[in-house]
């Protein structure tokens, strides 16, 4: 996912003419997203079950509107998103006494975040940039106990996002971009002694109109 983006990057500032025409960034925009996400969570609680038992990859696809403000080559402002996530009953089997089972479920639905971000102009149309900031999801977990019946939880987890992108723009007030973040939040506790701590990047292409 990490050598996409780079190789988005470097098509981008190949393909960028050397005499464009000169693009203001200030201002609001507002936009959508589609892409891919991959999640990674970690576990705890399981005798041989691990975070990687519900690692996933799952279609994302949302909106963000934002503000920007130009000086010179530098290019800051804030961006909130809205994001839809595919990962849906991510399922995992603990085996214990006679060919029983412990299984414990996993879902997150979407993200919300808002972020400030912060970049230079390679060229006056191509903005180079990270971001960072808050975000929140909504997590479900379960669990099915041999010994301890079962438990479902449904939770908001608030945490945090950072990430980095590039955004061309390839008309006075029409841009194309490319953005991988981190999401990162604190623990979700199912049956009182199962932890899952939801964790997950998404890659996403995105087209911007600015007003």
């Amino acid at each position: 996912m990490i050598k996409a983006f780079y190789a988005s990057v470097a098509l981008v500032a190949l393909a960028a003419p050397a005499s464009a025409e000169s693009v203001n960034w200030t201002g609001y925009y507002a936009g959508a997203e589609i892409g891919a996400g991959f999640s990674h969570p970690g576990f705890d609680g399981g005798n041989v079950v691990g975070g990687s038992d519900f690692n996933d990859t799952a279609f994302v696809g949302g909106v963000f509107v934002g503000h920007d403000w130009q000086s010179g080559q530098f290019v800051y402002g804030g961006v909130a998103s809205f994001d839809v996530l595919g990962f849906h009953e991510k399922t995992a089997e603990d085996p214990i006494f006679g060919g029983k089972t412990n299984s414990y479920t996993y879902d997150a639905d979407w993200v919300a975040s808002a972020r400030a971000r912060a970049g230079f102009l390679a060229t006056d149309q191509l903005l180079l940039y990270g971001t960072a900031g808050v975000a929140v999801t909504r997590v479900k977990t379960s669990a099915d106990l041999f010994f301890g019946g079962s438990d479902t939880v449904n939770k908001t987890r608030v945490g945090g996002a950072f990430g980095a992108g590039f955004e061309y723009a390839f008309a006075p007030k029409w841009s194309f971009k490319t953005e991988y973040v981190e999401y990162l939040f604190d623990k979700v506790e199912v049956a009182n002694s199962i932890d899952l701590k939801p964790r997950f990047g998404t890659l996403n292409f995105g087209i911007s109109y600015r007003f």
